[in-house]
């Protein structure tokens, strides 16, 4: 919306161009050359320069997990002129323009370079960037109302649109993200015309709107769902607590629950999205049939003594719900006592954040999640299996030194093929440490009247190339 990047991902999740005229590559794979567009400008009328852009891909670098990667292997980042930089590796390096493509949060975004170098505790109250959407701030109400506006000077490229990549062609004047929490609230909306779009539908509510003429599509990609332990606190800190949980969940119970009658899903045992070029199952054979008997028995080699396992919730999520609610009873079916903690997800997702707190003092073993296949599909995005032991990893903070090594044997492979190589060993491992135990895909959708038209199922939902009429 606000911000662009210097590559997007097309449909095929490849980087393309964005913001870049032309690149470079010295023949031993280390020095990149990147030259901007011209005529590239900030909201505020400001052009962008390579200083802006260094600043930004500094502060990613350097202050984000995904950032990180590219980090470790950056010698310099330079300016050439106003339009050119250099970034030279310390090593060869072949993801360098996918991670530049922004895959996932947060994003390599472009902004103004007083904004860039602002220090961490300084929040962006009022984020300038060059993207085809002006944010207005002004118009900000919290918790209820955000205000885009076209940008009159956004330069939109003039290949074909693909994905998130090509032409970004805005025919909105403005865009008004209306906040309702209640999911009926907001279909009653869609389908009463006080609003024209909504973002994400539950799978409840889509027969509902399909009887109103209301257009249902689903994203580009499934949503991926699994269930994350705690490894600060015992049982889950030992690897057979989690083996019992991966041999409770049965997909085909889950995800039909999850999806709705009108829904699509499918079993996956995947640690990226089965579909995609990662989407590989090896590893996962003995976790495919449900097996109470001995889930109990590897719960009780791990210690488990009839203590009250705690389940986070949001009813907020009809997905985590409902998975949470399955959980549950799957582990009750395996005799185990459980308390679901349901919250506002706001607080779920502060509880999951905080670390060493013991149960009763907002602790917790476990709990149940989704996220975009366009992000989990790779190890780099998935931020749920970086295993890495120095306190950097995703909520539920695991540590597997093994596990990391393989990761990035992966991030460090020079070509697709050898990637995909490097991806088996990873997944093998992945099953055997257990960091989480996918639960099924789903389609996420979302619904439009059928006055909005240009809709596209692209990887994730943005608003250029559509109309109303």
């Amino acid at each position: 919306m606000v911000f662009d990047t210097l590559y997007a991902l097309d449909k095929n999740l490849a980087p393309q161009p964005m913001m870049l005229d032309n690149r470079t590559l010295s023949k031993d794979g280390l020095i990149y050359t990147f030259t901007l567009r011209s005529g590239l400008k900030f909201h505020d009328g400001t052009p962008v320069t390579t200083k802006d852009v260094i600043a930004s891909i500094n502060r990613w670098m350097k202050g984000t997990s995904i950032g990180g990667a590219l980090n470790q292997r950056t010698a310099s980042i330079s300016a050439v002129d106003n339009l050119t930089f250099k970034l030279v590796l310390k090593e060869k390096f072949g993801l360098v323009e996918f991670m530049l493509a922004g895959p996932g949060a947060p994003i390599a975004a472009i902004m103004r370079e007083e904004d860039a170098t602002r220090p961490d505790n300084v929040a962006l109250t009022n984020p300038i960037g060059s993207g085809p959407f002006r944010y207005v701030a002004a118009e900000r109400r919290s918790g209820s109302k955000v205000v885009f506006e076209r940008n009159p000077d956004y330069p939109s490229r003039t290949e074909p649109a693909n994905g998130l990549a090509g032409a970004r062609v805005v025919k909105f004047d403005r865009v008004e993200w209306t906040i309702m929490p209640d999911a009926t609230t907001a279909a009653n909306a869609l389908a009463t015309g006080e609003i024209d779009f909504l973002d994400t539908v539950g799978a409840d509510l889509i027969p509902f709107l399909k009887k109103r003429a209301i257009t249902v599509q689903a994203r580009a990609l499934p949503t991926t769902s699994f269930v994350r332990f705690n490894f600060q606190l015992p049982p889950f800190n030992d690897v057979r607590a989690r083996q019992a949980i991966a041999l409770l969940i049965d997909q085909k119970d889950m995800m039909p629950a999850v999806a709705g009658d009108d829904g699509k899903w499918s079993v996956c045992y995947s640690y990226s999205v089965c579909g995609t070029v990662y989407g590989t199952e090896v590893g996962s054979e003995p976790y495919r049939k449900v097996d109470v008997a001995k889930a109990k028995a590897l719960l009780a080699q791990a210690g488990y003594k009839g203590e009250t396992i705690i389940i986070l919730g949001t009813p907020q999520l009809p997905p985590i719900n409902t998975m949470t609610q399955i959980l549950a009873r799957r582990l009750e079916e395996a005799g185990v006592k459980v308390e679901i903690q349901m919250t506002d997800f706001p607080s779920m997702l502060q509880r999951i954040n905080q670390r060493n707190k013991a149960i009763g003092d907002g602790g917790y073993h476990l709990f149940a999640y989704y996220a975009i296949g366009a992000s989990w599909f790779h190890p780099l995005t998935n931020v749920s299996v970086d295993l890495n032991c120095e306190g950097r990893s995703w909520p539920g903070y695991p540590c597997d030194a093994a596990g990391e090594n393989l990761r990035q044997k992966f991030l460090a492979a020079p070509n697709d093929q050898s990637r995909k190589v490097a991806f088996d060993a990873f997944q093998k491992r992945l099953w055997a440490f257990l960091p989480y135990v996918p639960a099924g895909q789903f389609d996420v959708s979302n619904a439009y009247r059928s006055n909005v038209v240009g809709v596209t199922d692209d990887l994730f939902l943005n608003y250029w190339n559509m109309e109303k009429r």
